[in-house]
C-alpha cells in the first residue's frame, strides 16, 4: 500500500536442508548482521559456518570485523560484484515476492507483516518448489573470445 511502514527482513538459506532463517530488524545494518550470526551460530552449534555474501557495505564494517574475529567458526565469502544470479538468497527472495505480494494488495500494513513472516513460518509447504529453485547449478553461458591474428 502506499503507506511509510516498511518491514526489513535479514536472513540466511541453509542450501543442505533447504531451511531459512531470518529476522526482523529496524534496519539492516551492521548490528543486525551480527544478530543474525549470533542466531546461526545458535542454531548451528557445530562446526564451521561458511556465509556467502553480497557486497553490502554492513558485511565489511568494522563492527562485523571485530565480531568474526572473536568468532572464528564464521568464514565469511564474498560474491563478485553486480552478480545478483549468483546469490541464492536473492533468489528467494525473488520467491518469497512471487508467493507474498505479486498482485497482491493488502489494506493494512498488519496483515501485510503477518503474511510475510507465515511465508518464512510455514516454508516447508515450499520445499519441492524450493528444492528445485535453490541449487548450487548454475547455467554456464559460453562467451566466445575473437583470436587477435
Amino acid at each position: 500500500n502506499t503507506g511509510r511502514e516498511r518491514i526489513n527482513i535479514n536472513g540466511a538459506y541453509n542450501i543442505e536442508q533447504h531451511s531459512v532463517t531470518i529476522r526482523e530488524d529496524a534496519s539492516i545494518n551492521a548490528q543486525s548482521t551480527i544478530a543474525l550470526f549470533e542466531q546461526l551460530l545458535e542454531k548451528y552449534p557445530m562446526g564451521m559456518l561458511y556465509i556467502i555474501l553480497d557486497n553490502a557495505r554492513y558485511y565489511r564494517s568494522k563492527l562485523v570485523q571485530e565480531f568474526l574475529i572473536t568468532h572464528s567458526r564464521i568464514q565469511l565469502k564474498y560474491l563478485p560484484s553486480y552478480s545478483p544470479n549468483l546469490n541464492l538468497i536473492e533468489r528467494l527472495w525473488k520467491f518469497f515476492k512471487k508467493k507474498t505480494t505479486h498482485n497482491e494488495y493488502y489494506e493494512k500494513f498488519a496483515v501485510f507483516k503477518e503474511n510475510c513472516m507465515s511465508f518464512f513460518e510455514n516454508i516447508d509447504v515450499y520445499r519441492g518448489e524450493l528444492e528445485n529453485l535453490m541449487t548450487e547449478k548454475f547455467q554456464r553461458i559460453p562467451i566466445p573470445i575473437s583470436k587477435s591474428p
